[in-house]
């Protein structure tokens, strides 16, 4: 067996389709098929039982090289992390999970400054919502998180922005009239809409005017674009090109403005992969560049 054959049956393990993964591992259905027939030849066990249409079920011993392989490939990284190391270069695969706004409204400028800072990295990026990579995070799937809220991580920490959230509208902002106004709500995370529920629930005492809901953010935005409505959302999607929009920030009963966070997210043991500790470098320092400045209400 080599790091090919690791490859495999890393992915069947995932996928547990013999399709998707010839897909994944750019192989065509046969050459995967006829390599593992060679695999159980080759340790004379059975790996797996076909179910048709329901993908496969690995044998016993099946399931036992499936983890195998994927303590291989940890080896494999391990090991050229430290022979780059030793070389003094910064390369390897990156291994990032992030939350979708910050993937879409941040992490391109970033990505571009870094790797134009380090073009011998390549990336593996996994975008989510922000409980679902902590839990990712957590188990090492991915090396480094961008997350949003507020997460309970008792590993390395660090508040990468504060941003306020806002009323969007194509007209002056008339607080006292929201709630008979034609709201445009959108899908988020959990902990977001509490904050947003709660800052109603202090002002209101009746619910909003919900005219539509939408899967996110941008679209409830551009909605809100076309005159459709007003909408309450993060400031991260916000561009220089949304200068026509008036922008009301949330403020609490003791007049702060009402934010919501994004956070770098890692483990210690991480920071000895090169990539790793020079990408949380280059975000300590640089991802503030990413942000455009906000702007005044016309």
């Amino acid at each position: 067996m080599d790091e090919k054959d690791w490859l495999i049956l890393d992915v069947l393990g995932t996928e547990r389709n013999i399709t998707r993964t010839a897909e994944r591992i750019y192989l065509s259905q046969p050459s995967l098929t006829h390599r593992l027939q060679q695999l159980e030849k080759e340790l004379g066990i059975a790996l797996f039982v076909y179910r048709g249409r329901r993908g496969i079920e690995f044998t016993e011993q099946g399931e036992t090289m499936v983890g195998y392989a994927r303590e291989m490939l940890e080896r494999l990284v391990e090991v050229k992390s430290r022979l780059i190391r030793q070389r003094g270069e910064v390369s390897g695969t990156l291994r990032l999970g992030v939350s979708r706004s910050v993937a879409l409204y941040r992490l391109p400028a970033v990505l571009r400054l870094f790797s134009e800072a380090y073009p011998l990295v390549d990336y593996d990026i996994t975008t989510a919502v922000s409980q679902d990579l902590l839990g990712s995070v957590s188990t090492q799937k991915e090396q480094v998180g961008i997350i949003r809220g507020t997460p309970h991580w008792l590993e390395q920490k660090e508040l990468i922005e504060q941003e306020q959230v806002c009323i969007l509208s194509t007209l002056p902002v008339d607080l006292e009239g929201l709630p008979e106004g034609r709201r445009i709500t959108f899908t988020t995370d959990p902990s977001l809409s509490r904050i947003i529920d709660n800052w109603w629930k202090q002002r209101f005492n009746k619910p909003s005017n919900v005219f539509m809901h939408v899967d996110n953010a941008e679209i409830a935005k551009r909605m809100v674009q076309n005159g459709l409505g007003y909408a309450i959302v993060p400031s991260i999607v916000l561009t220089e090109e949304d200068r026509q929009l008036y922008r009301a920030v949330l403020t609490g009963a003791d007049s702060e403005a009402v934010t919501w966070s994004t956070w770098l997210l890692y483990k210690q043991e991480f920071m000895d992969i090169p990539a790793v500790a020079a990408f949380v470098q280059f975000v300590r320092e640089h991802y503030r560049d990413s942000i455009p400045s906000l702007y005044d209400n016309p």
